[in-house]
């Protein structure tokens, strides 16, 4: 077997599992994929471009089946993409031109933040023993947004930093929808693949005419993806919210961690 033959196995395994993880975590995948290009011998642009080509279709596919299982509140993300949309496009224009390791910094250390939070919050509950209330479980997609100019405000952030780092914009949505917006944890991971969706298109747009898709790479990335996003948001549905809460921790921490690294070093 080549190296040619086993390099588009490997990448078409990592496409599964990095979907799956993405989806069960309302995250893009980019914390995965840009490192994992560049280790490979990826330019950064080109990392960061074929990274958004990807979350394309883990995001689509993710939102598909989050759909069918009735957990994606569709007003709130339709307000939230009225501000996402535009400013992924700017972010991904903007990444060749501007120095935003100052921005990456703020984004990391917010991020770890937050990780280091769930996590606390999950071990608080675990070994207090403290029960979960139940009273926001069955919030649904008629979910009625209180605040319309915060959620245009999140999609804002959040379509920014997806354009600008190459990532799908939910290490910084689960945080504020989660914190912020008050959303119950099954409905935030399916409300951000959900936005994740077109916010990365029009990105990927932008990425494509700068030539920034490496399509030999993405594409065998596509074909594991398309079948892990039909597998982590079914997980995600069954796993207990504690535990759930607790993954997306541990998720953001990483994603924290790797952001942080690449503006230090």
């Amino acid at each position: 077997m080549g190296l040619e033959v086993l390099m588009l196995i490997a990448n078409i395994i990592s496409g599964l599992v990095i979907a799956i993880l993405s989806t069960m975590a309302g995250i893009g995948g980019g914390a995965f994929m840009i490192p994992y290009f560049y280790f490979i011998g990826l330019p950064i642009n080109e990392a960061v471009g074929t990274s958004k080509f990807v979350i394309v279709f883990i995001s689509l596919f993710g939102t598909i089946n989050y759909l069918r299982l009735r957990k994606v509140m569709v007003k709130q993300g339709i307000m939230i993409l009225i501000g996402m949309i535009p400013a992924s496009y700017l972010g991904a224009y903007l990444v060749s031109i501007i120095d935003n390791r100052i921005l990456r910094l703020i984004i990391s250390v917010f991020i770890l933040f937050y990780s280091i939070r769930l996590i606390y919050g999950f071990l608080k509950k675990k070994f207090g023993k403290i029960k979960t209330s139940t009273a926001q479980q069955h919030v649904g997609e008629n979910y009625i947004v209180d605040k319309p100019s915060v959620a245009v405000l999140i999609g804002l952030l959040s379509g920014f930093v997806a354009g600008l780092t190459g990532t799908g914009g939910g290490v910084v949505n689960m945080p504020l929808f989660l914190s912020v917006m008050k959303i119950p944890v099954h409905f935030a991971v399916a409300l951000s693949t959900f936005v994740i969706f077109p916010s990365s298109v029009a990105a990927a747009i932008r990425h494509a005419l700068n030539n920034d898709i490496n399509y030999f790479i993405g594409l065998p990335f596509v074909l594991g993806a398309v079948i892990g996003a039909n597998i982590g948001p079914r997980i995600a549905t069954k796993t207990h919210s504690q535990h759930l809460r607790l993954f997306i921790g541990l998720i953001l921490f990483y994603a924290g961690i790797r952001m942080l690294y690449s503006t230090i070093f």
